[in-house]
């Protein structure tokens, strides 16, 4: 039994050894750089709907509402942690982004945006479980 416990151990440190990479921090710099130099930008936009998506960082699930100017719900979502929904398209104008969360000591959050064609926004749910500052990006 004392043997067994000693090949154990050997064994595990064989392996922490065995798994350990020999790549240099500059060649890890050079790739990088590459596949940033290889971005294809955005294609031109053609007065498309604007789009928008949740990405939810946080520790619960939330509802994601899309709500346009006329006050009629575009799209009900239910997202959860970790996960990120598809982009969701909508007409453009004043629109409200509700998050509702059924979790006690989480608060509900509303962002008002006025959307136009060509663009989307990223609403993102922080690990605190609450709404960053909204990422709006123009497709032209």
């Amino acid at each position: 039994m004392n043997y067994l416990l000693k090949l154990s151990v050997a064994f595990c440190l064989l392996f922490s050894v065995s798994s350990c990479t020999i790549d240099s921090l500059e060649d890890s710099i050079d790739e990088r750089s590459i596949n940033t130099n290889s971005v294809v930008p955005n294609q031109a936009c053609s007065n498309q709907d604007p789009k928008s998506k949740l990405i939810n960082n946080g520790t619960v699930a939330f509802t994601f509402q899309i709500i346009d100017s006329n006050n009629n719900l575009i799209e009900l979502l239910e997202v959860a942690p970790g996960a990120t929904s598809s982009w969701i398209s909508f007409s453009e104008g004043d629109t409200v982004f509700n998050l509702d969360s059924n979790t006690t000591g989480v608060s509900d959050d509303k962002v008002f945006i006025n959307m136009t064609n060509c663009s989307e926004v990223e609403i993102i749910v922080n690990s605190g479980n609450q709404i960053d500052t909204p990422i709006v990006n123009n497709l032209n």
